[in-house]
């Protein structure tokens, strides 16, 4: 059941849409809210109390009486007062996020009426989105394209973190970038991952430094859901979101309980271990809730051709985080504070039980992040509402990326982004009009002495932005937004435009049209610090004194049909995308043979495009049975021949890839989940070493296999027993040309993550 968090959905195209603002500062809001309401109520024509499907009381919920033009918020027990309604009968909308909209009648006598209670049902979170448009809004009437990750998938398919949750979603592609250390990015509409952006409950708090490793990091246990939007983003996110942004919604607990799971599994001679669980507590006028995680991974390495060096890395993982939502002002507001600790030690190459300089090939990462957060929420009334917060991560990596004994090959890594965002939102007739302003400041200070490295770096970002979302006629929708980015690497500022419309001629059907201007400014990302090794040599990626900025343009346009089919629900979507790329970030070769190191430089490389469809079909009974697949085809073409290999096409980028999922609850029996995913060939650089001279491989087409299957008991009084099994990559697809011994290409690796993989899961609810 999902919890009220004040964010209102008022009928899916009204107000009730909550996002963030820059107001009064936080403490000041802070408290004022801590006292009871200062709200004096005259006396109530029409009261109540909203409740849900086990009688516990809702606050927060809006109570609206549109022929009057009367609402009220209702109260930390539910409560509600509706004062100056006429006599005679008047119909009552009520709304409260994560639930079904309701209604009801009440029948105003002598300026009274009887006490009413509403009982609202329980919505999928999955119905309710807030990414694409920064307000919360019903899926089916965004008009920005969103995908959503349920936390139901993710424990299905056995997710131990990020990485493993996005991997089902069509157009999204999860690579392994390392031999050695496994470093991996989520790919969005054909591009690298920096072009995407990720998100944290909507916050840009995953730095530079922490994406390097950092979808590997954030476990599965804290994730509620995720919500994917492709292309467009930059108008609101700002700088890093050219591909799209990946937001991960972090769980809120609607009742108290808990959590213990423990899965085991095991992939060639190596067993892996994961032991997670959460604990809820909300108080018993449900005015506040608390949630607690904590999740530890071990993964052990694996040989896969016997030569003394690892394909997949050592792995341990510890992670805990803490959030807490308290509603003020009778629930008018509401103030939510987050805090989260990750750590992780990642080795790989060989001789791992030496230390890192004794090995010929090592790379050892030990990272740490702490990221905490604030945030206020204030409905004014039913015409406004705001949002602000304010959040902070701090990330520390010591290092060693070393070849052949190296001693000093010691290094260290630290970088901090604070963020403070904010958003006003304005209801009026059919504009939601919203607007604000979001500061970044990112800090990043990298020392690899043996390489003759050392980078510092500050970068401050200031945006503000304004949208109208704007439902113009019957079925008839258009979101125009403008963002204004003042980068310090950037000499001027930078304007991002966005327009999406919608028009739904019936209503199983959606036609969608999007186009966004959007920019990555010259500073250092996550793929220019991560070194890999070459021929024995450490490779190492320089930034071009006079690199510019690099701009996009994007656009989507399709179509989403919905019919009742049978005893359930069809889905046939296409989408046609096309990025255009000037002044085009791009890694060539330039090694100085003087020196021990292979030296690369990151430089403007004229224009680029990445164009094609996508395609998605399913069909599902509720959640109980959904049956989804989909398919992409694309190109990714440089404007003139890269210089490295002469190509015109992109690295690393398949012209077609596809995914098939079923998830099936059967009742009283088991819960069962299957996945095939599909990549097609595409070009990957190897570098000489292992082979005697550079060249472009093409590699095969593989395809990856995952089944799982879940039974639950009861075990007592409100407690579940879930036991399943689960196996990944049963094809074993499993890259069969990987370079071997210490002269091997670490960064020519494709294909699936982990080879096939089987494994246990006990979990205890309550």
């Amino acid at each position: 059941m999902a919890i009220a968090n004040l964010c209102r959905d008022e009928l899916s195209r009204r107000s009730g849409r909550c996002c963030p603002l820059l107001v009064p500062p936080l403490f000041a809001l802070v408290l004022l809210g801590s006292g009871a309401s200062a709200y004096a109520q005259p006396p109530c024509a029409a009261a109540g109390q909203v409740v849900d499907a086990t009688g516990g009381a809702l606050p927060g919920a809006l109570v609206a009486v549109p022929s009057a033009d009367r609402s009220v918020v209702s109260a930390a027990d539910g409560s509600f007062c509706l004062a100056d309604l006429p006599d005679g009968t008047h119909p009552v909308e009520i709304t409260l996020e994560g639930f079904a909209a309701a209604r009801a009648t009440v029948r105003v006598a002598a300026g009274r009426s009887l006490p009413i209670t509403i009982s609202l049902q329980p919505l999928l979170r999955t119905d309710v989105v807030v990414t694409a448009t920064r307000t919360s809004r019903n899926l089916d009437d965004v008009p920005v394209r969103t995908e959503v990750i349920s936390r139901e998938l993710v424990t299905r398919s056995g997710a131990r973190t990020l990485a493993d949750a996005v991997e089902y979603t069509t157009g999204v592609r999860v690579e392994n970038n390392c031999q050695n250390c496994n470093f991996s990015q989520i790919r969005l509409l054909g591009l690298d991952g920096p072009y995407t952006q990720i998100l944290v409950d909507g916050q840009p708090v995953v730095s530079s430094l922490a994406q390097v490793y950092g979808i590997e990091q954030i476990p599965a246990r804290m994730i509620e859901r995720i919500e994917v939007v492709k292309g467009g983003g930059s108008a609101l996110y700002g700088p890093g979101a050219v591909g799209g942004v990946v937001n991960i919604i972090p769980r809120e607990p609607s009742q108290s309980g808990y959590l213990l799971e423990a899965r085991s599994d095991t992939f060639g001679t190596s067993a892996n271990l994961s032991l997670n669980g959460s604990g809820d507590w909300v108080d018993a006028k449900r005015r506040t809730f608390v949630t607690a995680f904590g999740q530890v991974d071990r993964v052990n390495p694996f040989d896969l051709d016997a030569d003394g060096f690892t394909e997949v890395s050592r792995r341990r993982l510890h992670a805990a985080g803490v959030r807490v939502n308290r509603y003020q002002l009778d629930g008018r507001g509401k103030l939510t504070l987050d805090a989260t600790r990750l750590g992780e030690h990642r080795r790989g190459g060989d001789s791992l039980e030496l230390p890192p300089h004794e090995a010929l090939i090592a790379e050892s990462i030990d990272s740490r992040r702490l990221a905490v957060s604030g945030t206020w929420f204030h409905s004014v009334s039913r015409r406004f509402d705001y949002r602000i917060t304010g959040s902070s991560a701090d990330s520390a990596r010591d290092s060693y990326y070393g070849a052949g004994r190296d001693p000093n090959a010691y290094g260290s890594s630290q970088s901090r982004v604070s963020v403070l965002d904010s958003q006003m939102n304005h209801y009026a007739g059919r504009h939601t009009v919203s607007w604000g302003a979001q500061a970044s400041v990112e800090s990043l200070v990298d020392v690899q002495p043996a390489y003759g490295r050392e980078i510092e770096a500050s970068y401050t970002n200031a945006g503000l932005f304004v949208q109208d979302d704007w439902a113009f006629a019957p079925r008839w929708q258009v979101l125009a937004g403008l963002r204004a980015d003042t980068h310090s690497a950037l000499a001027r500022p930078v304007l991002s435009p966005r327009l999406a419309l919608m028009h739904s001629p019936v209503p199983a059907l959606d036609i969608r049209f999007s186009a966004a201007k959007g920019f990555r400014a010259p500073q250092v990302f996550d793929e220019d610090l991560h070194l890999s090794s070459v021929a024995g040599n450490i490779r190492l990626i320089a930034i071009d004194p006079d690199l510019r900025e690099e701009r996009s343009r994007n656009y989507l346009a399709g179509f989403e049909w919905k019919p009742e089919l049978g005893p359930g629900q069809a889905l046939l979507e296409v989408n046609g995308f096309h990025t255009a790329l000037h002044d085009l970030f791009h890694v060539r070769e330039a090694d100085d043979p003087e020196t021990d190191v292979a030296e690369f430089i990151k430089e403007n490389f004229g224009r680029a495009r990445v164009y094609g469809v996508e395609v998605n079909a399913g069909w599902g009974i509720g959640d109980s049975f959904v049956l989804q697949g989909g398919t992409v085809l694309q190109r990714a073409r440089f404007g003139a021949p890269e210089p490295d290999f002469g190509s015109r096409d992109f690295f690393r980028t398949p012209q077609r890839y596809s995914n098939l999922t079923l998830s099936w609850r059967i009742p009283r029996a088991a819960d069962v989940f299957g996945a095939v995913r599909h990549t097609g060939r595409m070009l990957a650089p190897h570098y000489a070493g292992f082979i005697e001279e550079d060249r472009l491989e093409r590699t095969p087409s593989f395809a990856v296999v995952d089944v799982g299957v879940a039974r639950t008991f009861r075990a007592g009084p409100g407690r579940r027993l879930t036991l399943g099994i689960l196996a990944r990559n049963l094809t074993n697809a499993y890259q069969p040309d990987v370079d071997r011994g210490p002269l091997r290409d670490s960064g020519y690796v494709y294909g699936p993550r982990f080879p096939r993989t089987v494994g246990a899961t006990f979990r205890v609810e309550y």
